[in-house]
């Protein structure tokens, strides 16, 4: 059997190194794009917070801490029973939420939270008949308070990369652009560098192909092993909000992945089909 000729085997080196760059491009678009629907997406990760019981559990949190502050300041257990709002955490976390990402802070206010407090110490040194209450005291127990919801409230990643975040978050529409034209163009050299497009459909499929195996080997993996239920955090409305945010974006790349698989395969028969025409 003859070989090909230089030219031609280096032609299609080259067709296979953009097959390859494709690849990697759609692996990109697509991760960014999922990036961008969830993690970068405030409206995610809330709803995955009532997804994972999130309110409930960190109320649970937020009470067994101020329950242990009551007794270094003398006020009883029951004080606390159904102190803590689930609306008013729902919508302080929402607000901390809408000012992380439109880059106005990781502000926490916790105003209504002292005006409740404060109306309960009211109620309860009423009820108890308490006499001569120290105004500084009570001042800094409401303090105290606030300080507890504040730090149970905040989300510890968002603080701690917070610049590269917001940083990688504006920028994402752009990347998205520049991987969505650079694919473009690489299709264009593909169907206008090749007199046969049967050729073209196939360097198109081994990129396909690569992104679905790029996309799909490690979401699959994490689920199928059940590594990403392995985290460890104190809390557990952060680890059970985590866990389900987690599972959600894998689903969505697996999804992607899935949707590649199948382009690559109707590549295959429009190739094959192609090829017997020419052939033929």
């Amino acid at each position: 059997m003859a070989k090909k000729p230089f030219s031609s085997r280096v032609r299609n080196a080259v067709f296979i190194l953009l097959s390859f760059l494709l690849t990697l491009i759609m692996f990109l678009l697509s991760f960014c794009t999922v990036l961008e629907a969830t993690l970068f997406n405030p409206e995610f990760i809330f709803d995955n917070m009532n997804s994972a019981n999130y309110f409930i559990d960190k109320r649970d949190e937020i009470t067994t801490s101020l329950i242990d502050l009551g007794y270094a300041s003398g006020l009883d257990e029951k004080f606390f029973d159904g102190f803590i709002d689930e609306v008013m955490l729902s919508n302080d976390t929402r607000e901390y939420l809408d000012n992380y990402y439109s880059g106005n802070g990781a502000k926490i206010d916790a105003t209504n939270f002292k005006q409740s407090f404060n109306t309960a110490l009211d109620k309860y040194i009423e009820e108890n008949n308490i006499k001569n209450v120290n105004g500084n005291s009570r001042d800094k127990l409401v303090n105290k308070a606030a300080q507890i919801y504040r730090s149970s409230l905040e989300i510890p990643l968002f603080s701690r990369l917070s610049a590269y975040f917001l940083t990688a978050k504006n920028a994402m529409p752009f990347i998205l652009i520049g991987l969505a034209v650079l694919a473009g163009v690489i299709f264009l050299v593909f169907f206008l560098a090749n007199k046969w497009k049967h050729r073209a459909v196939k360097y198109i499929c081994y990129g396909t192909s690569g992104a679905f195996l790029a996309l799909g080997i490690i979401p699959a993996y994490l689920m199928i092993s059940g590594k990403i239920s392995h985290i460890n955090l104190d809390s557990r409305a952060l680890y059970n909000m985590f866990v389900q945010s987690a599972n959600s974006v894998s689903i969505a790349v697996l999804f992607i992945s899935l949707f590649f698989l199948l382009v690559s395969v109707g590549l295959y028969f429009l190739y094959r089909r192609l090829y017997k025409k020419v052939s033929g």
